[in-house]
């Protein structure tokens, strides 16, 4: 017989037999494809027949399914750089095979930079499991309820993916106490000079445009506002700009209020507890300020 130029998973065959037989397959034919991959002696007639009959069909069904996994969904096209979405392709198709039947999204820098760190392949799951390198993949596992997350939001507008991706509504938490704590935590990091204060900035920036009801920054959108926030001598005073003017924008006047007082209240107890970091609650807590003196 001519050598196949496909594989069957016969352990997933076997358990979907009911599907396909005799709607695909008689039950003759089965077993033939069975004793094929198996490796076990056939007939004569039993060779002419898996060839004759089977193996066409089983080529057929093999050529549908890889144009279906050979499909690839672009989004933001026009900010990609040509020679990476050839190769995008390429290693989509590869993780496809690996994690098949799972939504696989390529984005990142490897897709618009000349350079870039590593490729982020990222891997939608049922479940929850560790990150791990590749060589120079990334490999990132996201559940499915990623798909109403922010982070999504972004992902979804400069990627490539093996599956359509379907609009759904925002449904993260991204309330005023929320981004009272983001502040204070990217404050925090711009204060001890945290190496990894451009991921607290991502996720700062993104529910800032959000409650501010501007577009949701793609990741090259982002990158951009990254860097040009860390280009600036002092880049939390950037920062400060950005909280007031989304609180104000998002939150009732009466409300913000309410919140910024408490805030300064908080602050001023642990100055007094605290009085070598006096300057860096002052500094913190401008913000605040800055928010009451324009809604009252």
């Amino acid at each position: 017989m001519r050598r196949l130029q496909y594989i069957v998973d016969l352990q997933l065959f076997q358990k979907i037999k009911k599907e396909i037989v005799p709607v695909l397959f008689t039950e003759h034919q089965f077993q033939l494809i069975e004793k094929r991959f198996l490796n076990k002696k056939m007939t004569s007639s039993e060779k002419n027949e898996f060839s004759r009959t089977v193996s066409k069909k089983m080529k057929a069904i093999n050529k549908i399914m890889e144009k279906e996994a050979n499909n690839f969904f672009i989004y933001g096209e026009e900010n990609i750089l040509p020679k990476r979405l050839d190769l995008a392709k390429k290693y989509l198709t590869k993780f496809s095979r690996k994690f098949k039947n799972k939504p696989i999204f390529i984005s990142g820098s490897f897709l618009y930079n000349q350079r870039y760190n590593d490729i982020d392949i990222f891997v939608i799951s049922k479940y929850d499991k560790e990150d791990y390198q590749e060589g120079k993949f990334h490999i990132n596992y996201l559940t499915e309820d990623v798909y109403s997350s922010l982070f999504f939001a972004s992902l979804k507008r400069l990627c490539i993916t093996n599956k359509k991706v379907i609009q759904t509504k925002i449904e993260e938490l991204a309330d005023l106490n929320t981004f009272i704590s983001l502040y204070q935590e990217v404050f925090n990091d711009f204060d001890r000079q945290f190496k990894g204060v451009k991921k607290t900035l991502r996720e700062f920036l993104l529910p800032a445009a959000f409650l501010s009801q501007e577009p949701i920054p793609d990741s090259a959108e982002l990158g951009k506002q990254i860097d040009s926030i860390l280009g600036f001598k002092k880049p939390a005073e950037i920062i400060k700009k950005i909280f007031t003017k989304t609180v104000i924008i998002n939150t009732k006047p009466k409300k913000a209020k309410e919140a910024m007082n408490k805030m300064i209240q908080s602050y001023q107890d642990l100055i007094k507890e605290y009085k070598q970091h006096k300057q860096y609650y002052l500094d913190l807590i401008q913000a605040f300020q800055e928010v009451i003196s324009i809604v009252s």
